[in-house]
């Protein structure tokens, strides 16, 4: 019988979306562990950076070009991972894009593009680190970065949050269809984060003012807590290092509310917004 995966060494872990934002915090979290992360996106130039960060945390890192929503990008990604560290045992599944607004305000491509980055690609990811485990017999970890909108109604942010619940019922299912592999399905659900690439081009665009204040509204936004990418980081570290023979179900991640009295007013929830992210 081949010798269980232990729960902290001989790791590769692949990192999706990892060249901005809780990706990238993902990957030096697990550089720090001295493990080998390969880390995946769109732009060379992003992930290079996270390279750096990571092997200056003391972890070994490969940059490699990938396209969740390409099957083929998928299969390149993984072979040539596979012949520089050998066979992967964690992948995380944080590559995601979205945007706010109504959906009658999206275009097709923009609803296609969201449910391909969250959903369809996760499951190309899971499906190739799968085979891969399955072959090594030692086990794994695939796991899943989900919203608190997959669980609650979120206007405005509709294609997002219906491919985020897609997400979790893949990650209920696909655990009984591993019962029995010592792959283990985990599923992250996070609440409100700020600095991910994503949150800040909709304050760019002005659209996440609109967005927020609708939220405001629907007490949606209580507080005006907040968490960073290494917070979110913290919690995917502490799923995929949890000794072998337990799991999380879902592990929600949630900022805390600051001490003193809750907004009032949506002006009083944007300035203490600010004023909690500039003491972080």
């Amino acid at each position: 019988m081949t010798e269980a995966l232990d729960s902290r060494s001989d790791r590769v872990v692949a990192v999706t979306g990892a060249g901005t934002g809780i990706g990238r915090a993902i990957a030096a979290k697990f550089g720090a562990l001295g493990w080998r992360v390969a880390v995946g996106g769109r732009r060379l130039d992003k992930l290079a950076e996270t390279v750096l960060l990571m092997e200056q945390a003391g972890g070994t890192g490969l940059p490699h070009e990938l396209d969740v929503t390409d099957g083929e990008s998928v299969e390149r990604f993984f072979s040539d991972v596979e012949s520089e560290f050998g066979t992967v045992t964690a992948v995380i599944n944080n590559a995601a894009t979205a945007r706010y607004g109504p959906l009658d305000d999206f275009s097709p491509a923009e609803i296609a593009a969201e449910i391909a980055t969250k959903l369809t690609g996760s499951l190309f990811m899971a499906r190739r680190g799968i085979q891969a485990m399955r072959r090594e017999g030692r086990g794994g970890d695939i796991l899943f970065i989900t919203s608190l909108a997959a669980a609650t109604p979120w206007p405005l942010h509709l294609p997002y949050a219906a491919a985020s619940a897609g997400v979790e019922h893949a990650v209920r299912t696909l655990r009984l269809e591993l019962e029995g592999t010592g792959i283990r399905v985990l599923n992250l659900r996070c609440g409100e984060t700020a600095a991910t690439d994503f949150a800040t081009r909709e304050m760019q665009t002005g659209r996440a003012l609109d967005a927020n204040q609708h939220w405001f509204r629907m007490n949606l936004l209580r507080h005006t807590g907040l968490m960073l990418p290494d917070d979110v980081a913290d919690a995917v570290v502490a799923a995929v290092t949890l000794p072998r023979g337990h799991q999380y179900s879902v592990m929600e991640v949630m900022p805390t509310a600051p001490i003193g009295p809750l907004p009032a007013t949506f002006e009083d929830w944007s300035v203490g917004v600010v004023e909690n992210l500039t003491r972080q």
